[in-house]
């Protein structure tokens, strides 16, 4: 049964009116997400969250939007996100991954690399299945590397691809890379402590004090996982040249988090009339999240690219 959440909705992040960023488009009011689960083939259930764009000033939606959540994170923490997009019409679902937040499975554990591929795949049947339409994808660092998997693989197709900060390549030493492979080889369910470093996700402070106190936040990760990571990552960017959906990048250039140079070289090789990107050169990994003016800039970049998209094309 699909009940509201009870999450408090957060402000929208994109503003205008006093000057701290460019004006984009918000709902007239908040949007109250609906929660509901949904049982994977493997019976893992996940928690959902579904935004619906005010019915008064969209009758019928502009279209439909996945969201997919970063490592460790969950999607409740997209709030402001969702607030915008329905802002331009769009109905959001959001769901936290597997052994993340609210959702079922051993915390912060990979059973092959390709189970958060899989779990999309169902996650998006079930939307296409609801709403017959083909949806637009947005997927932030872990959930960018997902998303496009999912795209490059062409496992279903899609309306069109957005990326911010997507774990395309990370920082690993020689020695880090032989102590994951011997986890990987002896205890690859073995939790141990996550090392992003909340200090670099935003120069909000704000941001950075509730992503430390945050319950639903994962402190730890599993080799299982970083293996989904180091496999999705030599595979996505192989597979760029297969891309055939619409792509905008929305890449922190100062991001201490994952390596923007994997954000360069997939965009690098993907079909040039597909392709699109803003960098924000002092942006740290959570560009979604991060102190004005640039938040705002991030939000009115993705909203003129979305408005190009939601126009039905020429005849």
């Amino acid at each position: 049964m699909d009940r509201p959440s009870t999450a408090a909705p957060a402000e929208p992040a994109a503003i205008g009116a006093d000057g701290a960023g460019p004006a984009v488009a918000a709902p007239a009011r908040p949007v109250t997400p609906i929660e509901s689960r949904q049982r994977m083939r493997d019976g893992t259930e996940l928690l959902l969250r579904t935004w619906q764009p005010d019915p008064e000033l969209f009758p019928e939606p502009a279209g439909s939007l996945l969201l997919v959540h970063g490592l460790a994170e969950h999607c409740g923490r997209y709030q402001h996100v969702a607030q915008l997009l329905c802002g331009l019409g769009l109905r959001v679902r959001a769901y936290d991954q597997r052994g993340h937040g609210a959702s079922g499975g051993p915390r912060m554990v990979a059973e092959h690399a390709d189970v958060f591929v899989e779990d999309l795949t169902e996650i998006h049947d079930a939307a296409v299945g609801q709403w017959q339409e083909l949806p637009f994808l947005l997927g932030h660092s872990m959930g960018g590397l997902v998303a496009a998997r999912f795209a490059t693989a062409r496992v279903r197709p899609i309306r069109a691809l957005v990326l911010s900060s997507p774990a395309l390549a990370l920082r690993l030493s020689g020695p880090m890379l032989v102590l994951h492979r011997m986890l990987l080889a002896l205890v690859p369910r073995l939790r141990v402590p996550n090392p992003i470093d909340a200090r670099y996700l935003s120069h909000d402070a704000v941001v950075v004090a509730q992503y430390r106190t945050d319950p639903l936040v994962q402190g730890t990760i599993s080799a299982g996982v970083l293996e989904s990571f180091v496999r999705g990552m030599a595979q996505a960017q192989t597979d760029a040249p297969l891309l055939e959906a619409p792509m905008l990048m929305l890449v922190a250039g100062d991001d201490r988090i994952v390596d923007p140079a994997g954000s360069r070289r997939f965009f690098d090789t993907a079909p040039p009339d597909l392709r699109d990107a803003r960098w924000f050169d002092t942006g740290y990994h959570e560009i979604f999240n991060e102190a004005q003016p640039l938040r705002g800039e991030v939000f009115a970049a993705l909203t003129d690219w979305l408005r190009k998209h939601l126009q039905p094309p020429a005849a």
